[in-house]
């Protein structure tokens, strides 16, 4: 199996593969035997790479997987390789056009955080919505630019109801 690694934002190509009966694993630095000395479902993992023994863990959270090796942690997103030839060749839905972020469920706004024509990034913060006893933080779903905010602090909303049209990021 073929994946692309983004660890601290830079890309790595890893191939994983089998030969006379050993697993190997294949990067930009050589080609070294692999063996897991714990099950491969286990979160802590002792492993042999290349004769050397290392002991690594992982936690899966919903944008990347942090991985702990040498007391070190980093952020690191993999990809088959062939979901990552797949993505290249589709264009990307809504990733030109403007998304309307409406109303989850009905609630009264309590802060808006953005106002036309600010830049954002994904999962950056654009308002605050009381709802169910709660103060629900809705973010944003992509990076863009603001271009425009329908509600105010003290609006009633209906579930549905456009709150902030975000365009595509700037260049």
């Amino acid at each position: 199996m073929e994946y692309e690694v983004t660890v601290d934002g830079q890309k790595f190509r890893v191939r994983f593969f089998e030969r006379d009966g050993q697993l190997h694993v294949q990067h930009e630095g050589g080609t070294f035997p692999v063996q897991a000395d714990t099950p491969l479902r286990s979160k802590v993992q002792l492993a042999r790479l290349d004769g050397e023994a290392a002991r690594f863990g992982y936690h899966r959270g919903k944008e990347a997987i942090s991985v702990v090796l040498g007391g070190a942690i980093y952020e690191a997103e993999v990809r088959e390789q062939q979901h990552v030839r797949f993505t290249q060749l589709a264009p990307r839905k809504g990733a030109g056009t403007a998304i309307d972020v409406k109303a989850p469920m009905p609630g009264m706004v309590v802060t808006v955080r953005v106002k036309p024509g600010q830049a954002v990034k994904k999962n950056e913060s654009l308002l605050g919505l009381h709802a169910m006893k709660l103060e629900n933080d809705i973010r944003a779903p992509r990076d863009g630019v603001v271009q425009g905010v329908f509600v105010k602090a003290g609006d009633v909303l209906e579930k549905g109801v456009l709150m902030v049209r975000l365009g595509p990021p700037q260049p």
